[in-house]
């Protein structure tokens, strides 16, 4: 594979397709800098807009034979950002407008944020200000902290952030109601920033303010951040931020080299602020600029199916096409190859080694489409040799019912699952409501027993003999659902038929449970939350016999909510450094996760097995910036391809800097943007596959609603061709 190396103290913009190359040339350049020019890592700056998507270079690093010396830097904006302002307090707190700037900032995190905020949202909400809106108390808190967020990374004030989203509000009976909702988003926003001001806490958004308007405006701040490098690789710039772009034009002038590398069509991340416009400007200010073409991931009929897509989206912005597609023909495409729906049928490969591959018709009934996704998934893996590890499902929304079914029907061939669904609340998986769960009945001084349900629940996941019928009734014995105390029952005093029914094997593994549960109690101070977590998962749920035991998913869950708990503890002590505030801690995060305020949003979710099959929302997919062997698509016919999450707080378009300032947002604004948006997904997604990419479509949703959207149109029209 050959690869294009930046020439040494120039600044070269490097663009082109996922899959043709520009890591691979970025790599080759920190190699160079390293081994050829000598360049001291330290001096170098590699700067990405995740964490995630640093692997390849940690990989290099690693494996690579590099000289002795510091370490290259390897960083996202958002946490040079925190350092920089952690660096540069003493400067910039006594302009910054805190009450008290001789004190030691505390820096929050997503826990600690949503904590501090809570209170505001929950006064608000007894007032009757979010009546008019569908929307949880968790997700306004959210929403809310996003709002400030995507301001302070564009550059925008509070007041002119919610003017923006004021004239964004639709038109009609909803209005009065999305207006007043967002007045009082704006009063929290304010009230919370006040907040920070007064007790020196720094939450994202005011960590990004404090390092655009006072590390880079103070001369001496400014110089000396300015000058800790001096060889700068920026990867995939543009799925970064509008300030990350502002940091870097005011970098390139004084750097000695400098490599920027941008996906064509990118900016999936636009939802967290991304500002792919942006690389325009960065272009401008480069020596140099040169493109690659091809794909070293895609087969040639693959390649050919994204000229299709562009072809498409060309005619349809000229004269948009309906987005109601009849049932799907049996036509083919060149690049298509049909393949039955019936969970017996197997794809054939076109003479070029790829195919695009669809059902004749559309399943009826959504269980049918899971099924035969199951079954392909078989026949792949068994009959043709094709990895786990190298098939994606993707899906517009991955529910529960979506993941238990795909699973269980993949465990009958032997194959693992594996999922990542970031936007979802922590404490709705399975794993950390056991966790949750058990917490509760370990702290009985926390006055919060737990609900039966949920005891029950955390049984049937805890112990893996036990299935709900099982667990239920020990559950109702054990713990009956009148009980107001957080007591467990012994297994040995119930009835002998009943034991009998249970099992004595699950009756056994239930009454270790317990017992360490109860030993738990007995210690003279209890553990802070995340190291209770990690005994319990290590001493007990993790074992043999018990329901985590070989269970990759339940494991990540497990090492989540262990770092967020310790995240939240670390915070919280360092505001408050008294162990006696412990118990507080923790009752507080449980009180935080079990109200859907927390996602799985930590870096331990987007490591998946290399020999599992990756479930995952369609753009979770697309952030891991991984290639695939095989994808499915499934539920084709769903409108979730096509259209934006219902969010009425917030709105990530017209919160960027590029966006009009008085300009409202109209339905030819959405039209175009959706449009836009899913033909990035699409030619995203398309790249990012080697092989085959096979289609499930239902006539009926996972809800029972007959759905025809627009993917599935545009799937008609390719057919059609």
């Amino acid at each position: 594979m050959s690869t294009t190396v930046a020439a040494i103290n120039r600044k070269r913009l490097l663009s082109g397709p996922f899959g043709a190359g520009k890591t691979t040339a970025a790599l080759a350049h920190l190699q160079q800098l390293l081994r050829q020019e000598r360049v001291r890592g330290d001096d170098i700056l590699v700067l990405l807009p995740q964490r995630s998507l640093a692997a390849p270079y940690h990989e290099a690093l690693r494996g690579a034979q590099m000289p002795p010396g510091p370490a290259v830097r390897v960083t996202t904006f958002a946490s040079l950002a925190q350092q920089a302002v952690e660096l540069y307090w003493p400067l910039l707190a006594p302009t910054a407008g805190f009450t008290d700037p001789g004190r030691e900032p505390t820096f929050l995190t997503l826990e600690t944020s949503q904590y501090h905020m809570a209170p505001l949202v929950e006064e608000a909400i007894e007032q009757g200000a979010f009546d008019g809106v569908r929307v949880e108390h968790a997700r306004v808190v959210s929403q809310v902290l996003d709002n400030l967020n995507k301001a302070a990374l564009q550059g925008l004030t509070i007041d002119e952030a919610y003017a923006r989203l004021e004239l964004a509000a639709p038109l009609g009976e909803e209005r009065a109601a999305r207006l007043n909702a967002l007045r009082a988003a704006r009063q929290i926003s304010q009230a919370f920033r006040d907040l920070c001001l007064r007790e020196t806490l720094l939450d994202f958004s005011l960590q990004i303010a404090l390092f655009n308007t006072h590390v880079l405006t103070n001369p001496w701040s400014r110089t000396h951040l300015l000058r800790t490098h001096r060889h700068l690789i920026y990867d995939n710039a543009e799925e970064d931020t509008y300030s990350a772009h502002r940091l870097v034009s005011q970098w390139l002038p004084v750097l000695d080299s400098a490599l920027i590398i941008t996906d064509d069509d990118g900016g999936y991340r636009t939802f967290l602020g991304a500002d792919p416009d942006g690389v325009a400007e960065l272009a401008a200010r480069c020596d140099e600029r040169e493109t690659m073409h091809g794909s070293h991931v895609m087969a040639p009929a693959i390649f050919r199916l994204t000229q299709q897509i562009e072809t498409i989206f060309d005619s349809r912005r000229v004269a948009p096409a309906t987005d109601a597609p009849q049932r799907a023909p049996r036509a083919e495409a060149p690049e298509l190859s049909s393949a039955t729906h019936a969970p017996s049928g197997h794809a054939s490969p076109s003479p070029d080694g790829a195919a695009l591959v669809t059902p004749t018709e559309s399943f009826r009934f959504y269980p049918q489409m899971v099924t035969w996704a199951a079954d392909q998934i078989h026949a792949l893996v068994d009959e043709q040799g094709v990895a786990p590890g190298n098939i994606a499902v993707l899906a517009p929304f991955v529910s529960d019912a979506l993941r238990f079914t795909l699973q269980t029907a993949l465990e009958r061939h032997g194959i693992a699952l594996a999922t990542h669904r970031p936007s979802r609340a922590l404490q709705d998986e399975p794993a950390a409501r056991t966790l949750l769960t058990l917490a509760r009945l370990a702290h009985p001084f926390w006055g919060m027993a737990p609900a039966a349900a949920d005891v029950t629940l955390a049984l049937t996941v805890a112990i893996t003999e036990l299935d709900p019928v099982r667990a239920t009734l020990l559950s109702s014995i054990v713990y009956p659902p009148r009980r107001r105390n957080n007591e467990l029952g012994r297994f040995a005093v119930i009835n002998e038929e009943t034991r009998q029914r249970i099992t004595y094997t699950a009756g056994e593994r239930f009454d270790r449970l317990r017992e360490w549960l109860y030993a738990y109690r007995a210690e003279t101070s209890s553990l802070p939350l995340d190291q209770f977590f990690a005994r319990l998962f290590g001493e007990v749920l993790s074992q043999p016999g018990f329901g985590f035991h070989e269970d990759r998913d339940a494991a990540r869950v497990a090492s989540q909510l262990v770092e967020s708990a310790r995240k939240f503890r670390w915070a919280l002590e360092g505001k408050e450094a008294d162990a006696a505030q412990g118990m507080r801690f923790g009752r507080a995060y449980l009180q935080l996760a079990e109200s859907g305020a927390l996602g799985a949003l930590y870096l331990p979710g987007w490591r998946t097995p290399e020999d599992a099959v990756f479930l995952a929302p369609a753009y979770t997919f697309l952030l891991r910036n991984h290639a695939v062997d095989v994808q499915f698509w499934l539920d084709i016919g769903s409108t979730g391809w096509w259209e934006r999450l219902y969010q009425p707080l917030t709105h990530p378009f017209v919160l960027t800097a590029r966006w009009p300032v008085t300009a409202p947002w109209t339905d030819r604004d959405e039209y175009t943007t959706r449009q836009e948006t899913m033909r990035r997904l699409l030619l995203g997604l398309i790249r990012r596959t080697r092989q085959q990419i096979f289609l499930g479509a239902s006539d009926y949703s996972e809800g029972g609603y007959e759905q025809r959207g627009p993917l599935l149109g545009i799937v008609n029209r390719l057919l059609t061709q």
